[in-house]
C-alpha cells in the first residue's frame, strides 16, 4: 500500500511541476493498443496517452528511464512492445520511432 501511494504522491507532483505541454502526435491505433495493453499488464494504471492524468509520468517511465530509475520491469515492458508493434503497420513504427528521442528528451526535461 505504501508504494502505491507513493507511485500516486510521485505522479501528481510530476504532472504539477510540468514545464511544457506533452505535445506529441499519436502514432496509430496499432501502437497505441501495444502500449496501452501491455503497459497495463505490467502497471494497472498506465496511461501513456492523457498528459493531464496522474500516472503519465510513471507510465512514460516505462519507456524512457533506464538504469536504477527505471521501473523494475521496463525492460520486460520494451521487450514485449516490440514485439507487439511488429504486428503493426510500417508507418506507425517509423512514427514511434521518429518521435522517440524528442519524447525521451521532453519526459527528462518535465518529469
Amino acid at each position: 500500500m505504501k508504494f502505491a501511494t507513493a507511485i500516486v504522491a510521485a505522479a501528481v507532483a510530476a504532472v504539477a511541476s510540468a514545464k511544457s505541454t506533452w505535445n506529441f502526435p499519436a502514432e496509430g491505433a496499432c501502437i497505441a493498443a501495444c502500449t496501452n495493453t501491455i503497459g497495463k499488464n505490467y502497471f494497472p494504471l498506465y496511461d501513456d496517452v492523457n498528459s493531464e492524468g496522474p500516472f503519465f509520468f510513471v507510465s512514460l517511465a516505462y519507456s524512457h528511464e533506464y538504469g536504477p530509475e527505471a521501473p523494475a520491469d521496463a525492460e520486460a515492458f520494451r521487450s514485449a512492445t516490440q514485439i507487439c508493434m511488429l504486428g503493426c503497420s510500417d508507418s506507425e513504427r517509423e512514427a514511434y520511432y521518429g518521435y522517440r528521442m524528442d519524447k525521451m528528451m521532453w519526459y527528462r526535461e518535465n518529469k
